[in-house]
């Protein structure tokens, strides 16, 4: 009676997804944030807090972040600190809205696959490839 069920257990362990919430996606990953404008921020986020990005107008920018009660906070290069709700099941290819405290849109999150080169992107738009 023993065998069937640890067959079971392993069966249904094999087939069900392997879940990683968001965070962990995003560590391995590119988070790009875009305002209606065409403005956006492509960032990285690294174990420990670290965090890189890079804004529309190719400016690069070292920080950290941090994440409490699904809470998602950055600051890059002294600026003010950021915050947003970061969904907990999101993975790459996913997009969500992030709405301001007056309801109003403040980004169009994405998760693209891989870890982007931020000089490459950096360079793109100091040419005016981006």
């Amino acid at each position: 009676m023993r065998r069937p069920a640890i067959a079971l257990i392993l069966a249904l362990g094999l087939a069900a997804p392997a879940f990683a919430d968001t965070i962990d996606v995003l560590k391995q990953n590119t988070l790009v944030l875009r305002e209606e404008s065409g403005k956006f921020y492509t960032l990285l986020i690294s174990e420990g807090g670290a965090m890189e990005q890079v804004n529309s107008a190719g400016v690069w920018a070292a920080g950290f972040w941090s994440l409490a009660d699904g809470t998602y906070c950055w600051t890059a290069r002294g600026a003010a600190k950021l915050c947003f709700a970061l969904p907990v099941d999101k993975g790459v290819g996913d997009s969500w809205e992030i709405r301001g405290p007056t309801g109003r849109l403040a980004w169009t999150a994405e998760i693209q696959e891989g870890r982007a080169d931020l000089k490459a992107v950096e360079e793109a738009i100091r040419s005016g490839a981006e």
